[in-house]
């Protein structure tokens, strides 16, 4: 729309007044221009919210959105709670703030997800190495690609076919060879791992190599997870040869890889041993019997009983082992040790703060595990400690042999044997699928009948199952009396192989020649 010249200078009369209205001299409104500037003027600025003063629906969404961010702390309380805490907050470094010049080129280790690279590539760029620096970074480049026990074996034979310092090589980066062999669990199992490093031990005896002490304590717990014998007492004769000494979390992470948590967490992948043969392991292989000790080389020659980080482990494996007699033996030397007779305080809020009470807790909690309930009742009157501080799965198991109680015997027993009873009633109940309905005459509940919750052919077949136990119990090795053994992984696709549904046999076709009409 075209604006005329007078209308142009009545726009600019009005906007220069409005500036002097503004900006001038205060002058008294009228109506007119009251309703002038309401019509005219709009304000840009945008309208500020606040919590309280919003729609219901949109209030609480903000309060939640509020309340979630001043709990966003919380959960890392959460998980360092948990059994597997999350960690801690580091503390800052010496030169945690240092800023490196430009000027300083710092090699930095290849990326384990790039892109592999093949076999020949590898070996043009060994060959092509002008420095054993040069050679060695390729090799471990190589290595950090490395997802398969064929990869490994690979790099291995191409640094053993170029001499001596590329041999030695090997014997250097026994890290990155390491990380590489945890890496290829993603794709093989831990048999075809152990196998791998079995090989990489033959190779490296033919030509003269070092294998790092870190290689035998790695087949140590790869033969533990896969539950073979032969490849224990490879690795612990090899430790022995050596005569190393067995630090205590290599000691302590052996006998966690033996599966024996009550949770069962390590069963799902590792599976449960054999209890003849785990024992073999702890306390002596059948055919070195006739060894004199020093010449033996199984786990408990490695033990050192002064050491609670080795204790604490030893006694747990020989409860799930059920050994009631051994860990008998390891009480009678427990009451004349040097932590016992002079207790030294602990630095915890527990209540057997104390070496003496931490070690006497521990001796009673395993040998109840054990199912040695009468020892487990003299070791608790030794021991002076209260049944009513023990676990209540410890005195659960207790109770199974309150016969044996003996001088223990008090009033907390007696209640908590009543209480034991109506849980265990409960199980069964629960087992059976039924449930207790009081009547309502009844002023205590001991008058009633029970209800089915359950269709009873579904209980029955439950129960009539082989693996049925009524409570669970995880961490233990099976005797391989009653119980199925453990189907191999080789044997693993024929056990789980599923059933193909019988094909219906085909009816022959029959070729009809249809004829046209006339």
């Amino acid at each position: 729309m075209a604006i005329s010249g007078e209308g142009r200078e009545m726009m600019l009369e009005k906007a220069s007044s409005a500036v002097t209205y503004s900006m001038g001299t205060p002058k008294k409104r009228t109506e007119l221009d009251r309703q002038e500037r309401s019509n005219v003027v709009v304000s840009g600025r945008p309208k500020r919210w606040r919590i309280d003063v919003q729609l219901p629906d949109l209030r609480e969404s903000l309060e939640s959105l509020e309340q979630l961010w001043q709990d966003k702390d919380k959960r890392l309380k959460v998980l360092r709670t948990l059994s597997n805490p999350w960690p801690k907050e580091r503390h800052p470094l010496h030169n945690e703030h240092f800023t490196p010049s430009d000027t300083i080129t710092r090699s930095e280790l290849p990326e384990a997800n790039a892109a592999p690279v093949p076999p020949d590539v590898f070996r043009q760029r060994l060959l092509s190495a002008t420095s054993e620096k040069g050679a060695r970074q390729v090799i471990r480049t190589q290595l950090l690609r490395c997802e398969t026990p064929r990869d490994i074996n690979r790099v291995v034979a191409a640094a053993l076919v170029l001499g001596r310092p590329a041999r030695l090589h090997l014997a250097a980066l026994h890290e990155p060879i390491m990380r590489a062999l945890y890496r290829c669990r993603n794709n093989v199992s831990d048999s075809a791992i152990l196998d791998c490093l079995s090989g990489l031990r033959s190779r490296f005896s033919i030509y003269g190599i070092p294998f790092d002490p870190q290689f035998i304590q790695l087949g140590l717990k790869f033969a533990a997870r896969t539950r073979s014998v032969k490849g224990m007492k490879k690795y612990l004769h090899a430790l022995k040869e050596r005569r190393a000494k067995m630090t205590s979390n290599v000691f302590r992470a052996i006998i966690a890889k033996f599966s024996i948590g009550h949770r069962g967490l390590g069963e799902i992948r590792n599976g449960r041993w054999r209890r003849a043969d785990l024992l073999q392991v702890l306390t002596g292989f059948d055919d070195c019997k006739h060894l004199p000790p020093e010449d033996q080389y199984h786990l408990e020659t490695f033990l050192d009983r002064e050491d609670w980080q080795y204790l604490h482990g030893w006694i747990a494996v020989l409860a799930r082992c059920r050994h009631t007699d051994a860990i008998w033996r390891e009480w009678e030397r427990w009451k004349t040790s040097e932590s016992r007779i002079h207790p030294k305080p602990l630095a915890s809020a527990h209540c057997f703060n104390t070496t003496r009470l931490r070690g006497d807790y521990w001796f009673l909690e395993q040998m109840t595990y054990s199912g040695g309930l009468k020892e487990a009742w003299l070791i608790l009157a030794e021991s002076e400690i209260d049944f009513g501080a023990l676990k209540e799965r410890i005195r659960n198991y207790l109770l199974e042999g309150v016969e044996h109680a003996g001088i223990c015997w008090s009033e907390t027993i007696r209640q908590d044997l009543l209480r034991k009873y109506d849980t265990d009633l409960r199980k069964v109940e629960s087992a059976l699928g039924v449930r207790w309905v009081p009547s309502p005459d009844s002023e205590d509940g001991s008058e009633g009948h029970h209800e089915l919750t359950e269709d009873q052919w579904t209980v029955m077949e439950r129960l009539a199952a082989k693996d049925f136990k009524l409570e669970e119990d995880f961490g233990y090795p099976y005797d391989g009396e009653g119980e199925e053994a453990i189907v191999p992984l080789r044997d693993r696709p024929l056990h789980d192989a599923e059933e193909l549904e019988e094909e219906k046999p085909k009816r022959p076709w029959v070729r009809v020649k249809m004829h046209g009409g006339p």
